[in-house]
Formats: structure tokens, sequence, C-alpha cells
């Protein structure tokens, strides 16, 4: 079975094969939880389109506009696409390459703008639209455009290139169940990011499954820099997820497999605009009254 470094650079030749045969379509959707892997296929792409020099940043290229996600939005707008479309109305000599990040986080409202400009660009337009979660895309974009599904690394693969970079084993298994990618897995060990978020959460558990009502308290002082964004909330919910695997697989009592379902549960709401303090307590105040046995907390 191919490895997913294989599978990209079969991806990588079957699109440079395509550009030099001229027959490149329009529009892509690149979709995969690997989106650094995706950008730098797309940057590929570009480049070769533009006959950039591939030691420039292709993203600084004039005819490349580049959309994404504005500072503290958590969707594209309905004005980025307009804007994004009044730069593409009229036609160019040279080629002009659109590239839309985080497009499954459209509004319908943007993406409903953008469909005339997706079905009927000039001959020298590509768009390339990237994101994660295909049912999260309108179907009146998937049929206007070419998928393109992203390979993603295996726990295995990313496990095992940590243990050959001398990551310790238990730091590696836990790094390759959280990361998509082997550089995702490289910037989650930056700076101790990952080891510090699996010492704190390590801690806390411990701490609920002594029923020890400190672990409340712990919420706010150790676990709220760890959810500080949403990339880091994304993580989270794949650590603490694990970890509880891990330990169920440790130790399979009934206790524990009601604390792990109380937090896929739990977890749900993140997905929603709700307060991470508020859902981490819910699930600190959930998980005690199962090791507790009641409905309710003391009072102590």
């Amino acid at each position: 079975m191919l490895d997913q470094v294989s599978k990209m650079n079969q991806l990588q030749a079957l699109f440079l094969h395509s550009i030099e045969l001229g027959k490149l379509s329009h529009a892509y959707l690149f979709l995969g939880s690997d989106q650094r892997a995706a950008q730098t296929l797309v940057a590929l792409i570009a480049g070769k389109i533009l006959r950039e020099d591939p030691q420039n940043d292709v993203f600084q290229n004039g005819n490349l506009v580049k959309i994404d996600l504005l500072p503290e939005k958590k969707t594209l707008s309905v004005e980025q696409m307009r804007s994004l479309r009044d730069i593409f109305a009229e036609r160019s000599d040279d080629p002009q390459i659109a590239v839309i990040m985080h497009a499954d986080q459209m509004t319908d409202s943007a993406a409903n703008s953008i469909l005339k400009f997706i079905e009927e660009p000039y001959d020298n337009q590509f768009i390339f639209l990237l994101g994660t979660h295909f049912s999260q895309i309108l179907p009146t974009i998937l049929s206007r455009v070419q998928l393109i599904k992203i390979p993603q690394a295996s726990d295995y693969e990313i496990n095992q290139q940590l243990l050959n970079q001398g990551i310790q084993a238990d730091e590696a298994i836990f790094v390759s169940k959280i990361s998509r990618s082997i550089e995702q897995a490289k910037d989650l060990l930056t700076d101790g990011f990952a080891i510090n978020l699996k010492r704190a959460i390590d801690q806390w558990l411990d701490a609920i499954l002594l029923n020890d009502e400190k672990a409340f308290a712990f919420v706010q002082t150790d676990l709220l820099p760890f959810v500080d964004n949403a990339d880091h909330q994304a993580i989270f919910v794949l650590a603490l997820s694990a970890e509880l695997e891990m330990r169920l697989e440790m130790s399979c009592d009934l206790t524990r497999a009601m604390v792990f379902d109380t937090w896929l549960a739990i977890a749900q709401r993140s997905k929603f605009n709700v307060s991470w303090q508020l859902i981490l307590e819910s699930f600190t105040l959930e998980a005690l009254r199962i090791m507790d046995g009641t409905k309710e907390l003391s009072n102590k």
C-alpha cells in the first residue's frame, strides 16, 4: 500500500502532466484533513501555471488572489467572494488563479455569489478551493468543480517517522494520534506544545478518575491556554479523545467507558459557538458525577 508521500507524488505528477498537455480543468476542490499538503500541491500547480520561479512564494504573485478567513472570523463572507469575483471580472492576457482557503466555511450567500464565476471563468482563469469537510460544501459548488481527495498520513506513518527522529515512544504515539501529517506533528512538538498538552490532560484525568473535585478548578488554571484558538481546540478534542481511549484500553471498566462516552457527547458542542470553559467544566462535572456514582456533587 502506498504511503501519503507516494500518493502525493502521484498527484503532483498527474497535475503537472495535465498542465503540459493543456488539459487542466478550470475549477478544483482539494478536500482532506491535511490542508498543509493540499496547499503545497496547489502552490506547485499554481507555480507551474504562472511560470513562477520555484524558489519564490507563488502566493505573492500578482496574478494569484488568495482568500482566507479574516482574523476572529469563522466563515468566509459574501463581501470577500464579491471582491474576488470583481477582480476576475475582466479578461487578462496572463493566467489568473483564485485560491479559496476554508471553502467549507463559506456562508451560503458567499458560496452562491460565486457560482457563475466558478462555472464560467475566462479561458486562462483557474479556481482552486481547499476544504476539510465534504458535508459542508454546497452541492451547487460540488457540481461545478473537480474533486481531489488529499491523502492523509496514517497514525502508523507519523509514529514511525517520529520514532526515527528520536522522539520517545509514548510521546510519538500521542502526537501521531492528534496529527494529520508529519509536518503538523513537528509543529505540535515545537516549543513543547504537544507534550505540555499531554501532561495537562493526564493530570486533569488523574484527578477526575480519583474523584477529586480539584479537577474542576484545574480547567481554568491549566487547560484554557490550550484551547485559545480554533486550531488548538480541534487538537484538544483529538488529544482528550486519544487519552481517554488509551486509558480505556489499559483498564476497560464501565465507569471509564461512561466517562469516554460523556466526553464524546459533550465534544459535539465544540462545533457551535459555545464557551470552551463551559465545555470543559461541563465534562468535568459529569465525569465526577460518574466517578462518584451520584447525580449531584457534594457541596464540600
